[in-house]
């Protein structure tokens, strides 16, 4: 009876300890899957806007209500010189109540492509906590992701989020590193112009700047104690003409707090590779183990 109960104490110790080291592997994947999905029906719901009869996103205005709302947001908050702002991240209500436009509540309104991060994230607007828990987030009294000048589109996302990475890389973009944004009417390109750490009460910051079309990411820092902002800001392109980047010969600027929160994700990462490493070998030694007393057991009867 004791051997039976030590037995299954064993075996649900070791199936917590797999728990453990699965579940942050688990949630990424699983995340990703999500993330796939949410960007299929953006790419979807843009076929049917594209098809409702604009010929190019000039015609936009003309042709689709939101699209029209979000450029008459954008000149009202320029005009108004932001006068709702004043956090540079706790913005969680959306400007628009969407379903009025014929979309979800929580519809994704586009999506972010960065290679240099190998990240892809459905865009949400408002940076309400699940919405963030889901992808990245237009934060309110900022600019919709639709470009223009006299336009900041501030999206932020999580450093890091439950096991799924979302922004925990963003230390790793450089000058003229490319982020894609794909809306439900266009896919619009900017260029990594410079990168800047701020407390969460430095508003000007993310302001809009006169003239500029910009698009400015905003996450946590330093990683993972979070009392600071870490800012990417992005100047629209025309795919063709940014500027080379050269990764191997780029000057190295980075400040002592950016690299101590890289050197702590690339400890995340060496630990959990190292516990996945060691849970292949435990389950690999508990199988052969189990095969070699198969073994001894038949060798036994075949004595009798």
């Amino acid at each position: 009876m004791k051997g039976r109960i030590r037995r299954l104490l064993t075996g649900l110790l070791a199936l917590a300890g797999i728990g453990l080291v699965l579940y942050p592997n688990v949630r990424r994947l699983a995340a990703s899957w999500q993330s796939a999905a949410r960007i299929g029906e953006v790419q979807s719901l843009r076929e049917e806007t594209q098809t409702a009869g604009a010929a190019s996103a000039a015609q936009q205005e003309e042709v689709d209500p939101l699209y029209r709302e979000m450029q008459a947001y954008n000149r009202q908050i320029f005009a108004d010189r932001q006068s709702g702002l004043r956090d540079a991240w706790s913005y969680e209500e959306p400007p628009f109540d969407l379903s009025e436009y014929g979309l979800a509540e929580d519809d994704a309104v586009g999506y972010l492509t960065i290679d240099a991060m190998d990240l892809e994230l459905p865009l949400y607007l408002g940076a309400s906590r699940d919405h963030l828990a889901r992808g990245a987030a237009v934060l309110g009294n900022t600019s919709m992701p639709i470009g223009g000048a006299d336009t900041n589109c501030v999206i932020a996302g999580h450093r890091g989020w439950q096991g799924i990475p979302m922004f925990l890389e963003i230390e790793n973009l450089q000058p003229g590193d490319l982020v894609r944004l794909d809306t439900l009417w266009e896919t619009l390109w900017y260029e990594v112009s410079e990168t800047r750490i701020i407390s969460p009460d430095e508003i000007d910051a993310v302001k809009i700047q006169a003239g500029e079309d910009l698009l400015t990411l905003v996450t946590c820092h330093p990683y993972p104690h979070n009392y600071q902002r870490y800012l990417v800001y992005c100047r629209r392109v025309t795919p063709g003409t940014e500027t080379p980047v050269d990764r191997e010969n780029a000057p190295s600027d980075r400040e002592p707090s950016r690299d101590a929160s890289q050197q702590t994700i690339d400890r995340e990462k060496w630990i959990n590779r190292l516990a996945l490493a060691a849970l292949a070998l435990a389950l690999l030694a508990a199988a052969v183990t189990r095969l070699r007393r198969r073994a001894e057991k038949r060798s036994a009867r075949k004595k009798w």
